[in-house]
């Protein structure tokens, strides 16, 4: 004898089974990165773009707000409940900021609809020391565990990595979601936190 599957109680009584298993796709992806680019996930972008009521409404019970993207061709999900905040360690979080500097300089100077950002691994090192010159300098291989964690969680492409010094950072359009300001004001009070007494402050930035 087979058995119906009795679907009248499912909370997506219309979605097929395909349309569920893309969003279950979608759900990993955007928990564990924080965003899909198209560059790297047309099939699943495209289809979100398809059925953005849908993503939205999912999102929603989670306590995550859905931005799309279009220009750039992401999506991102930014987390609106306190459970699903990361904390930061205090040198994650200045690595964070000079990033979000870096990106909103760059877009500031060559115009709002640029969203390649790349930067040399020297460069940002020199810029980053500048920016923070009462931290103790970081070493190499930790840079590079900061750098792979945001590369995880699509704040940055991270080419050349085994070789540091050599390496290149593109920094994406993500990268403003992490850390909201409402103006530059708001990075400089925050930023100057930790050119005074560096301490072991956790920040609750990133999904």
């Amino acid at each position: 004898m087979i058995q119906e599957t009795d679907t009248s109680s499912s909370p997506l009584p219309e979605v097929d089974e395909n349309d569920r298993e893309r969003l279950r796709e979608t759900s990993h992806r955007l928990l564990a990165h924080g965003s899909i680019l198209r560059e790297e996930h047309r099939d699943l972008h495209d289809w979100c773009q398809n059925r953005t009521q849908l993503i939205e409404e999912w999102a929603s019970i989670l306590g995550l707000k859905i931005v799309w993207l279009r220009e750039e061709r992401i999506i991102a999900a930014v987390p609106e409940t306190p459970g699903l905040l990361r904390k930061l360690r205090l040198d994650e979080t200045v690595v964070t900021l000079a990033l979000w500097y870096d990106f909103h300089s760059e877009v500031s100077e060559r115009g709002a609809g640029t969203s390649e950002v790349v930067l040399t691994f020297r460069d940002f090192n020199q810029r980053f020391d500048n920016k923070f010159t009462k931290l103790k300098r970081l070493s190499e291989s930790r840079m590079r565990e900061i750098l792979r964690l945001l590369d995880r969680k699509n704040l940055v492409r991270l080419t050349g990595a085994e070789d540091l010094p050599s390496a290149s950072i593109r920094v994406l359009p993500t990268i403003r979601f992490v850390i909201p300001f409402q103006d530059i004001e708001d990075w400089f009070r925050l930023a100057s936190r930790f050119n005074e007494t560096p301490s072991d402050t956790e920040t609750e930035d990133i999904s």
